[in-house]
């Protein structure tokens, strides 16, 4: 039982990370309908930055805030250069922009750190709580409910209030928000940066437990993209399900089976039940059921 318990605790910790990367991408596809391959970037830049300050002397405190601040600010600007002018493009070339600016992003950080592994202290000491010989330390129950708390705020922010409709108008039809008197390209800006904040937020609280290299930003991009995509990429709640549900997926394959098929027998799961669902519709010679 203790290692069933402890399972679950890493696979919560690693779903709430790739929960804010996949609201990230959520949030971004709301206001633009551009799939950012690039939101796990915001966690690289972040962490990588604040690890740094730190170890050049800078408070904690300082750092982190800088590490945030470069990673909404980055976002934003992000949005502002690399794709706003580029609106009336492909998806498909849209997307190689993304993938474009990650590599480039990893290209700088590797130029900058090379090989190494950063760390910063964490938010929260103490000792770790135990269940049943599963051990959770704070930090990891910090980050849990960080995610529940800021994915409840973000639903609650969409459904209530005018921002929140205003971003999601602009997402429908930007050409009809603009007539309507909605800036629609503050709204896109807004919505890269809040997505930035996420993957600071978790940078911040993870870093400290696991360190961060200059290449993790795909990887967890590749997670958070499969979270969004189950969410149909529009609900930050679905997203934050899909990727809990991803992680314990994974860490149950990894424990009990292998860990070398985790990943693959987890994301092939998850393909064949998207295949079914975008299928539910349709019969195998293409017509569509009444």
């Amino acid at each position: 039982m203790a290692l069933l318990i402890q399972t679950v605790f890493s696979s919560l910790v690693n779903g709430s990370v790739d929960a804010l990367i996949a609201v990230g991408i959520v949030l971004c596809y709301r206001s633009s309908r551009i799939v950012n391959l690039a939101q796990g970037e915001t966690y690289m830049v972040s962490g990588v930055l604040t690890a740094k300050l730190f170890g050049w002397g800078v408070p904690l405190w300082l750092a982190a805030l800088a590490g945030v601040a470069a990673a909404v600010v980055g976002s934003a600007v992000y949005e502002r250069l690399a794709l706003r002018s580029r609106m009336d493009w492909e998806p498909s070339r849209l997307i190689i922009v993304t993938v474009g600016v990650a590599v480039f992003a990893e290209g700088v950080a590797d130029f900058l750190i090379g090989g190494n592994q950063l760390v910063f202290p964490q938010v929260l000491g103490g000792g770790s709580v135990y269940v049943d010989g599963a051990a959770i330390s704070p930090q990891e129950l910090l980050l849990i409910g960080v995610t529940l708390a800021l994915v409840a705020l973000i639903v609650v922010f969409f459904r209530s209030t005018l921002l929140g409709h205003a971003m999601t108008a602009v997402a429908e039809n930007p050409k009809v928000s603009g007539l309507l008197g909605i800036n629609a390209g503050l709204m896109r800006t807004l919505s890269f940066a809040l997505a930035g904040l996420l993957g600071a937020a978790a940078a911040l609280l993870v870093v400290p437990e696991v360190g961060i290299g200059y290449d993790v930003g795909l990887p967890l991009t590749l997670n958070g993209f499969a979270a969004a995509a189950f969410a149909n990429m529009v609900s930050p709640a679905r997203a934050l399900i899909a990727a809990m549900f991803l992680a314990i997926g994974e860490g149950l394959v990894g424990t009990y089976v292998n860990t070398a098929l985790e990943t693959p027998l987890v994301f092939g799961v998850l393909l064949v039940i998207g295949v079914m669902y975008l299928g539910r519709g349709q019969r195998f010679s293409g017509a569509v059921r009444a």
